[in-house]
């Protein structure tokens, strides 16, 4: 899985920094993969973490445009039956940040194309605006989120029925707008912010958790952890530019700020 697994968006035109973005990325902790750098030598204005297994990303950003993207995981489908691998979703976040806005990857609005792939949402935000495609295997949507506070979750945008959505939905709208400056220290950029990706103090096994580890064994009894591997924020200004923070430690963070040394 190469996904965020929520997405906490403060959508303000017309404010200082229109787009605010949280995201905590959920993953088994044994797969590998890279923090945010510049790992695409074609693209080099785009910035995000890579997964080592099939080369996504599951959020990057476009220092440039300046623009951001962000994949969650939908519903995952039964294989194939000419038994051949469905695509990886992870190249869908890097795709949306090539196209302009109100397209997405060329040809994927194809049937033939898109029934390949397992369900997915996928977020691109600028300072002009944030759209949200979402693919249940059936039906693709494509719709723009508009002014206010949203929760992503893998069921999609503003979902009640995740007990996640209801509980963090209020303590998210009840931050204040930062004013996230490059240069400034992680917890001066972000008052509170970065206090409520703690996971409001909620047991890591709790349905309403944001910071999750949830042990899974398998057949063959061996036991892997599928939990929070990463979480990150990102301002976009309307000046231009771009305020881009990550940890690798969501449980105990240490926050630094991409592209600054630390």
């Amino acid at each position: 899985m190469i996904a965020v697994c929520t997405v906490l968006l403060r959508v303000s035109p017309g404010a200082r920094w229109p787009i605010l973005l949280a995201a905590v990325r959920d993953e088994f902790t044994g797969r590998e993969w890279d923090p945010p750098a510049a790992h695409w030598p074609d693209e080099p204005s785009v910035w995000g973490g890579r997964d080592r297994v099939a080369g996504g990303t599951w959020l990057a950003v476009d220092r440039d445009r300046p623009a951001v993207a962000a994949l969650l995981n939908g519903v995952r489908r039964d294989p194939p039956a000419d038994g051949t691998p469905r695509p990886t979703r992870g190249s869908l976040a890097l795709a949306a940040l090539r196209e302009s806005a109100g397209d997405l990857v060329p040809g994927i609005a194809d049937a033939a194309v898109l029934s390949r792939y397992d369900g997915f949402h996928l977020i691109r935000a600028d300072i002009d605006g944030v759209e949200i495609w979402s693919w249940n295997g059936v039906e693709l949507s494509h719709d723009p989120l508009p002014r206010g506070d949203h929760l992503v979750v893998n069921l999609g945008p503003d979902r009640l029925d995740d007990p996640l959505v209801p509980h963090f939905g209020p303590l998210f709208a009840a931050l204040p707008d930062p004013d996230p400056a490059p240069g400034l220290a992680p917890a001066d950029a972000w008052p509170g912010w970065i206090d409520l990706l703690r996971g409001d103090g909620l047991a890591p096994d709790d349905v309403r958790g944001l910071i999750i580890d949830h042990p899974i064994v398998d057949a063959a009894g061996n036991t892997h952890h599928y939990g929070s591997t990463s979480a990150t924020l990102v301002g976009l200004a309307v000046d231009g530019r771009v305020r881009y923070d990550f940890t690798a430690t969501p449980a105990t963070p240490q926050w630094y700020e991409v592209g600054i040394d630390h």
